[in-house]
């Protein structure tokens, strides 16, 4: 299940196997369709939930409403079916989902995290983490001494749109490639294989930052 950002994405697999897979783009539709993608997806797959062995959750960092969303759906099948609960690292998986040949090429994930800030992990074409995952506000210095190190740059996510006034000509470039769920298929399936499960009690999102709340201003007792 993807609830990280505005996308709701919720895919079945079989190992490496895609059965079923249902989105939607039109966002932050988490509440009001993930239970409803997840029926679909075991129609479509001619599954029911007790065949299943796991539910993988994308765990962050990202909206912290869609995150909720998705951790208290994904543990609530967890809880009733007797599932194993995955987390998986929201940037890595994003990650994976690309086709890249070039060893040069270095993958980086980036998801909005307003104004010119994003939440940012670095990767090779193996998948081996080359920058760990940070907040990071974005300027032209930030960006030569982050990126400008890597011969090649591949910048996908819904944040990837912020580093274009900097892309270095031939060397770097921004792939529209946003959050699935079916790109956590093979993260998934080697964490339950190496019995890497988390938690259903006690795994919460990777918020990476605390949540912007804003105090209303008007008095309330008035």
């Amino acid at each position: 299940m993807e609830t990280s950002t505005e996308i709701c994405s919720v895919a079945i697999s079989d190992e490496h196997k895609l059965l079923a897979e249902s989105s939607s783009n039109k966002g932050f539709e988490h509440s009001s369709k993930g239970t409803l993608f997840v029926e679909a997806c075991l129609a479509k797959a001619n599954l029911r939930m007790e065949d299943l062995a796991a539910v993988s959750i994308s765990e962050g960092p990202g909206s912290y409403t869609g995150l909720r969303v998705g951790f208290a759906m994904a543990k609530g099948f967890c809880y009733a079916h007797d599932l194993a609960l995955i987390c998986i690292p929201t940037l890595k998986a994003l990650a994976d989902g690309v086709d890249v040949t070039d060893e040069r090429t270095v993958i980086s994930s980036l998801l909005d995290a307003r104004r010119m800030e994003v939440y940012t992990a670095s990767y090779d074409i193996h998948l081996e983490e080359r920058s760990a995952l940070k907040a990071l506000v974005l300027d032209e210095q930030t960006y030569l001494n982050h990126y400008g190190v890597n011969d090649v740059n591949l910048f996908i996510g819904d944040g990837a749109h912020k580093v274009r006034p900097w892309l270095r000509e031939g060397q770097d470039r921004i792939l529209d490639k946003f959050c699935n769920a079916a790109d956590q298929m093979k993260l998934a399936h080697k964490m339950y294989r190496e019995k890497a499960i988390s938690d259903i009690a006690y795994s919460v999102p990777a918020y990476l930052k605390s949540p912007n709340i804003t105090v209303s201003k008007k008095n309330l007792l008035s």
